[in-house]
């Protein structure tokens, strides 16, 4: 009788752990629904709850397409939900694509994120902006992680870059183009801050800081180049009264 009753608990457990390594995706989806954000669409989901595949993910305007994850289950036994994540496509711009090494702690709920990567484009990258100028631009934006965790309100700690190798800007006379634009990100007392690297065909030096509530802010300098078109050098000036150096400030 005890060598039945050990050996009945032994093939419950394995069933057990049988149902949740094989846990479909679109299960656990429908358990998850009533704790999941209203406004997060989610498209046909594919594969297990700990490999697998959504076509597509929508929430508050952006989506993702071909969405897909690989999670480590031994490091639940740690504490942390650990997981490699890829969505996209990179070959096709209007898509936002990339890749990124995810750890969630269970009881702390702390997000640390590396070896991340994110390309989206300089279109959707403005409509989050309010400019001092009416600007007409496109391009992709590349954020590439190499730290980051999380904090109040948006980091503990962030290490990374973000860029824009080749940015056309339309002007009253047909596009041009202006370069390349990069920053690099870094945590300012859980603000997320970035500083504009100089070398660049608009002549501009900014520190730029994004604060709780989306505050985003941006103090520095414009001096376009020579080479640019009449239409750039006619637009910083109404940004103000240049400086000794020729700078135009940057405030907003």
């Amino acid at each position: 009788m005890k060598k039945i009753i050990i050996l009945s608990i032994v093939f419950l457990l394995s069933f057990i752990v049988f149902c949740i390594v094989k846990l479909p995706t679109v299960v656990a989806l429908d358990l998850a629904k009533p704790y999941l954000p209203k406004e997060l669409a989610i498209g046909q989901s594919a594969g297990t709850v700990w490999q697998g595949q959504m076509i597509q993910v929508r929430y508050q305007g952006e989506q993702l397409n071909n969405l897909r994850w690989d999670i480590a289950g031994w490091s639940l036994l740690s504490g942390k939900l650990t997981a490699k994540v890829r969505f996209g496509d990179p070959r096709e711009r209007a898509d936002i694509s990339g890749y990124a090494d995810i750890s969630v702690g269970l009881f702390n709920h702390q997000v640390n994120i590396s070896n991340a990567v994110v390309r989206s484009t300089v279109e959707r990258a403005m409509q989050r902006l309010q400019l001092p100028l009416p600007v007409t631009a496109k391009g992709r934006v590349i954020l590439e992680l190499v730290e980051y965790s999380s904090g109040n309100p948006y980091c503990d700690m962030l290490k990374g870059e973000i860029a824009s190798p080749d940015i056309d800007v339309q002007g009253l006379n047909g596009w041009f183009n202006i370069g390349p634009l990069a920053g690099n990100l870094s945590c300012k007392s859980g603000d997320v801050a970035i500083v504009v690297d100089p070398d660049n065909r608009l002549g501009l030096e900014a520190d730029a800081t994004l604060k709780a509530n989306l505050d985003f802010k941006v103090l520095g300098y414009v001096k376009p180049d020579a080479t640019l078109p009449k239409d750039v050098h006619d637009a910083v000036k109404f940004l103000g009264r240049p400086d000794s150096q020729g700078r135009y400030p940057l405030n907003f």
